[in-house]
C-alpha cells in the first residue's frame, strides 16, 4: 500500500469506529447490550419501532439497534439518526419508506430494529 494511502485509510478506520460505538451500546467490560434490554428503555422513552408506526405519517428516526455491518449500508441510504421518514406503503411484508426525497424498501426484521418517534399532531 502507497505510504501517502495510510493516514487517509487509518481516519477511516476510526471514523467507522466511532460511529459503531455511537450507534451500539457496551457495558463497561466492552460487552454489547442485548438489544432487547434496550428496547424496554426506548418504548419508555416514547419511540416506537419503525414496523409499528402508522401509514403516511411523518417520523423522526432515533435509534438504530442493528449490528455493525448493517450500520454503513443504512448511513448510505441516508437513515441516519434525526431524519424525518414517512411510512408510504405497509402491507404486513416489506415496508416502503419515503426518506430524503426518496424511497427505500425495508425488510420487517430491519424495520423492527429502527426506532422512530412520532410528532405530536394537534388535533383540533
Amino acid at each position: 500500500m502507497n505510504p501517502s494511502l495510510w493516514l487517509p485509510f487509518a481516519l477511516l478506520v476510526l471514523f467507522a469506529g466511532g460511529l459503531a460505538a455511537f450507534f451500539g451500546r457496551r457495558t463497561g467490560d466492552g460487552r454489547e447490550v442485548p438489544v432487547d434490554a434496550r428496547a424496554g428503555e426506548l418504548l419508555a422513552a416514547g419511540l416506537l419501532p419503525l414496523a409499528d408506526c402508522p401509514r403516511d405519517r411523518d417520523a423522526c428516526l432515533r435509534c438504530l439497534l442493528v449490528e455493525r455491518c448493517v450500520i454503513h449500508r443504512l448511513l448510505e441510504l441516508g437513515l441516519t439518526p434525526g431524519t424525518e421518514l414517512r411510512v408510504v406503503q405497509d402491507s404486513g411484508g416489506p415496508m416502503l419508506v419515503s426518506v430524503r426525497g426518496t424511497r427505500v424498501a425495508l425488510g420487517r426484521d430491519l424495520a423492527q430494529r429502527l426506532w422512530v418517534e412520532l410528532p405530536v399532531v394537534d388535533e383540533l
